[in-house]
């Protein structure tokens, strides 16, 4: 019996220090836990009270027109009594009319310049529609007619803008004076090279990861501590504005739903065919692009008979609209297809 108490004794003497071990581990478990949570909630507040904040420092540039249940914003600077053509910039993938910062300027020294927000992004309303190439152009032609904005049009397409301004111009071919396309997506990339597949599919989880964010006020705090992207380089009022776009758990949440529709966009542009001899500037990056990307862009210069190819020393994909100096090539470029279109006479490298 008493060698059965002894035993006893000293498991229980071993027994304590691990129940005491075990009771700090699930007080630091628990310190941790609400730690975190106070940490999202103060996050949720930061980004709450933020976002009110930027509805009033960065009100719209430009009008709002409902163009069938939601209201799309677009911005037009620009003389209108010209024999010009009326510009219309179409942005990148999740960009918006501020990426335009310097292009819209200087194009609109010479003729009417429109920017606009495809549906969710920047200062347009969501919609309810899906994210189709079908719907974005109706909602573009819906939004030029409501605006009352007069063409002919030469369309500017941004990566993916591209495949939207090119769908355009084949549905509305007597409204298309010109293309340019700005390092814009092809419509065989993603089936052409898996490496580009793999892209979308990372900026998808990017995207979804990055909302996620964004409603724990990690973007804000980001910006408002000095970090920096890619468009680091705007005018101030444009920077700040897609600073707090990026701020926005809504913009990613627009962002990776036009992200995920992009197959099915990229499939149905597989039929867009030639542009004839419409006037056609094809831009492109000059930052060491791969051999594929150079490939690509050569075949979109071959789209028309009256094209020209600019290729701009050093910039990237995204600087070519966001850089001062090589958004200053991208403009010029622009315009050259401007000239063309109002005066008839063929392209011509410079």
């Amino acid at each position: 019996m008493n060698a059965i108490l002894s035993f006893a004794r000293a498991q229980a003497q071993v027994a304590q220090p691990k129940n005491r071990l075990l009771r700090w581990m699930q007080r630091v478990l628990l310190g941790l836990v609400i730690t975190l949570v106070a940490l999202g909630a103060t996050g949720a507040i930061y980004q709450a009270i933020g976002a009110q904040s930027d509805k009033r420092s960065f009100p719209l540039p430009g009008q709002l027109y409902d163009v069938g249940g939601f209201r799309m914003h677009i911005y037009c600077t620009g003389p209108q009594d010209t024999d010009n053509p009326t510009v219309i910039l179409e942005t990148l993938s999740g960009g918006t009319s501020a990426n335009w910062g310097w292009i819209q300027p200087e194009i609109a020294k010479v003729t009417r310049v429109c920017s606009y927000d495809r549906a969710g992004l920047g200062w347009s309303d969501p919609s309810s529609k899906p994210d189709t190439l079908q719907q974005t152009v109706d909602d573009l032609h819906t939004l030029l007619q409501k605006a009352r904005i007069i063409g002919p049009y030469v369309l500017v397409g941004h990566s993916i803008g591209g495949i939207y301004a090119r769908m355009y111009a084949a549905k509305y071919p007597d409204e298309v004076v010109g293309i340019a396309l700005v390092d814009s997506s092809h419509p065989d990339q993603f089936a052409r090279v898996a490496e580009l597949q793999a892209e979308l599919e990372s900026e998808s989880h990017n995207a979804a990861i990055f909302a996620s964010l964004a409603r724990l006020g990690i973007w804000r705090l980001y910006f408002a501590t000095g970090g920096e992207t890619d468009f680091g380089d705007l005018p101030r009022q444009q920077h700040d504005e897609v600073a707090a776009f990026w701020s926005s758990p809504e913009y990613f949440d627009s962002h990776h739903a036009e992200i995920v529709a992009e197959p099915a966009i990229f499939s149905k542009a597989h039929a867009l065919g030639s542009l004839g001899n419409l006037p056609l500037a094809v831009i492109s990056r000059g930052n060491e692009p791969p051999a594929y990307w150079v490939e690509l862009q050569d075949e979109l210069a071959m789209l028309s008979s009256n094209s020209i190819h600019i290729t701009v020393a050093g910039s990237t994909h995204a600087s070519l609209a966001l850089n001062p100096k090589h958004a200053s090539e991208t403009s010029r470029a622009i315009l050259q297809v401007v000239e063309a279109a109002r005066t008839g006479r063929l392209l011509a490298s410079k």
